[in-house]
C-alpha cells in the first residue's frame, strides 16, 4: 500500500447463469462495502467477476487488506474458490473472506477445501467484517470474532453466530459507484428489509439467517430511510427505475402493509417520479394498498406461486390456495400492473398427473415463462426437503457442492429434457418483449398506456402459445412414453417463435445487448 493512502478492501462476487439471472448489483457485499467505506476503507466492488480475474482486479487485489468473495447461490462456490486462489498469488499478505447466502452450512467445508481462505463469515456480514477490519488495522489477529470460521492452531473453529443487525436504519445505504456509468441505464436494485416469515421448505432465503436469533424473522427499514436512499439514487446516481428486492416487500401476514403506505406517501412528495417493482405473497395481495402503491410507481410484482398441485402446495408449505392465486392475478391484471410468477413445475417426485393440472392452471389464468415451465426444484445443503426425501429413499448426491437427484419417474425426466430443448426458442421472444414492456411502463405514467397494453397482448399470445406448445409434448409423452419424439414439434416452435419475433420487432428499436433480460426482474 502506497504511502498516505487509506487502506483498501476489495470485494467480489463471481459470475452466474447469465442465461437464467440478468446482471445485477451484488447487495449483499455493498452492504459490507458501505460499512467500511464509513470505516474509511477505500473500497472497490466488482457485482460479476469473471475467472480467471481481469487485470484491474488483480491490480487492486495486490493493494488490498481485505479482499471478499460474496455467494449468493451455491453453484458460485467453485468460481469463488477458484477467484481466492487466483487472487491470493498476486495478495499474499491480504486478509481472504468469503459468505453468502449460498455458503449456508457450507463454511467448514469451504475452509476445508480452500486453505487459501482465511475465514468464512456467517450469515450478515455487515458487524463481523467490521469487527475484522478493525483488527487488521490494529495488526490483531481474528480469533474470537463472532460470526466467523477461522483457522485456530491448524484447526477451523468458531465462537459461534453473531446476532444480526436489529436496527436497519443503523446502516449505511448501500455502496454505490461513484461512477456514473455504472447506472446508465437509470435502473437500480434496492434492498428494504431482511429476513422472511414464511416457512417455504424450497426456499433458500426464509432459512438462512432466520432460524438462530430471537429478533423478528423480517426486520424492515423505515419508510423514512427508503425514501432517503431512492432521493440518493435518483440525485448522485441518475436512476429512474427501482428493483426492490426483499424476498417479501409486504412482509409476510401484512407486517409492512403500514410501512408500504408511508412508503407510498413518501414517494408522491417527491419532486420527480420512479418506477419500482416489488416481490410479496399471493395472499397479501390487497387492492387499495397495491392501487396506492401504482400510483406512485408501480409497475410489476413478483408473486410466488410454485404449483397449482395439492400434494405439491403441501410439500412447499406455501399455506397458499389456487383461489387465493387467481384472485391476486385478476386484481393485479384489473390494476394494469405486470407481474411474475414463481413456478417449480417439476420436484423428485413429480408425476405426469401433477404437471398436466399445473399446465392446465397455467393456461387457465394465462401465466408462464420458459424458465417457469422448465423450472425444477434445487435442493441447498440443509434443506428441510432433503430429509423428505431420504424418507421416501429419493436418492441425492452432492457435486462440487451443489445437491442433484435424479426424477423417481423416468418418464417425468423424458418429458423435462423435451421441454428444455423443444421451448428454448421462446427465450429470446421473451426477452424481447419483456424488455420492451419495460421500456413502455417507464416512458408513460399511465400504466393502460396503448403501447403498453398491445405489448401484454402480445405477451399473452406468447405464453399462451407456449403453454399449448408444452401440452403437446406432455401428450407426446403420454401417448408413448420413453419413445415419445418432439422433432415435429420443436421445429413448429422455430418457426412460430421466429413469426412472433419478426412481429416484435416491427417499428421496435431492440438493444440486442439487453435482451437477457427477462420481464419478471425489472420493474
Amino acid at each position: 500500500m502506497a504511502a498516505g493512502t487509506a487502506p483498501s478492501a476489495v470485494l467480489l462476487a463471481p459470475s452466474y447463469d447469465h442465461d437464467m439471472y440478468r446482471s445485477a448489483e451484488s447487495l449483499g457485499l455493498r452492504a459490507v462495502a458501505a460499512v467500511l467505506h464509513r470505516l474509511g476503507a477505500k473500497v472497490h466492488v466488482f457485482d460479476e467477476c469473471p475467472m480467471p480475474p481481469p487485470d484491474a482486479v488483480r491490480r487492486l487485489a495486490r493493494d488490498a487488506a481485505l479482499i471478499g468473495l460474496g455467494v449468493l447461490f451455491t453453484r458460485q462456490t467453485p468460481d469463488a474458490i477458484a477467484l481466492v486462489r487466483s487472487l491470493r498469488r498476486d495478495a499474499p499478505a491480504a486478509y481472504f473472506t468469503i459468505g453468502g447466502q449460498g455458503l449456508q452450512f457450507l463454511w467448514g467445508d469451504v475452509m476445508r477445501d480452500c486453505p487459501e481462505l482465511d475465514s468464512a463469515c456467517m450469515y450478515e456480514g455487515d458487524e463481523t467484517i467490521a469487527e475484522v477490519w478493525g483488527r487488521l488495522l490494529l495488526g490483531q489477529g481474528d480469533h474470537g470474532v463472532k460470526g466467523l470460521h477461522t483457522r485456530q492452531g491448524g484447526k477451523v473453529v468458531t465462537a459461534g453466530p453473531r446476532p444480526p443487525v436489529a436496527v436497519l436504519d443503523d446502516l449505511p445505504y448501500a455502496y454505490r459507484d461513484p461512477s456514473q456509468a455504472a447506472y446508465q441505464d437509470g435502473h437500480a436494485t434496492l434492498s428494504t428489509s431482511r429476513g422472511c416469515a414464511a416457512h417455504c421448505t424450497f426456499c433458500q432465503s426464509g432459512n438462512y439467517a432466520n432460524r438462530y436469533h430471537e429478533l423478528p424473522k423480517w426486520r424492515q427499514r423505515s419508510a423514512r430511510s427508503i425514501i432517503g436512499e431512492v432521493i440518493h439514487l435518483h440525485d448522485d446516481h441518475g436512476v429512474d427505475a427501482i428493483s426492490i428486492v426483499d424476498d417479501d416487500f409486504l412482509g409476510g401476514a401484512g407486517q409492512g402493509r403500514g410501512r408500504a403506505t408511508e412508503f407510498a406517501d413518501g414517494l408522491s412528495r417527491l419532486p420527480f417520479r420512479i418506477t419500482f417493482s416489488i416481490e410479496c405473497r399471493v395472499d397479501e395481495i390487497d387492492e387499495h394498498l397495491l392501487r396506492r402503491l401504482r400510483d406512485v410507481g408501480l409497475r410489476h410484482v413478483l408473486i410466488g406461486i410454485e404449483s397449482a398441485t395439492g400434494d405439491d402446495v403441501r410439500l412447499f408449505a406455501k399455506r397458499t390456495t389456487n383461489e387465493q392465486v387467481e384472485d391476486a392475478v385478476a386484481l393485479l391484471r384489473r390494476l394494469n400492473i405486470d407481474f411474475s410468477t414463481g413456478f417449480i413445475m417439476f420436484q423428485p417426485m413429480s408425476t405426469l398427473a401433477g404437471i398436466a393440472d399445473n399446465l392446465a392452471f397455467l393456461a387457465r389464468n394465462r401465466l408462464t415463462s420458459y424458465s417457469r415451465l422448465t423450472n425444477r426444484l434445487e435442493l441447498y445443503p440443509g434443506a428441510p426437503l432433503l430429509r423428505h426425501f431420504a424418507r421416501h429413499h429419493i436418492g441425492t448426491r452432492v457435486e462440487r457442492y451443489r445437491v442433484y437427484y435424479e426424477f423417481e419417474d423416468p418418464l417425468v425426466s423424458h418429458l423435462y429434457t423435451a421441454l428444455r430443448h423443444v421451448l428454448a426458442p421462446f427465450q429470446g421472444v421473451e426477452a424481447v418483449c419483456g424488455m420492451a414492456k419495460f421500456r413502455a411502463a417507464r416512458d408513460h405514467d399511465d400504466p393502460s398506456s396503448g403501447r403498453l397494453a398491445a405489448l401484454r397482448a402480445r405477451s399473452d399470445e406468447i405464453t399462451n402459445s407456449m403453454i399449448e406448445f408444452a401440452q403437446r409434448c406432455l401428450s407426446e409423452v403420454l401417448e408413448n412414453g420413453l419413445d415419445a419424439s418432439f422433432e415435429q414439434t420443436a421445429a413448429e416452435v422455430t418457426g412460430h417463435t421466429s413469426r412472433l419475433m419478426a412481429l416484435l420487432r416491427q417499428g421496435m428499436i431492440v438493444d440486442a445487448s439487453q435482451t437477457r433480460w427477462e420481464g419478471g426482474d425489472r420493474p
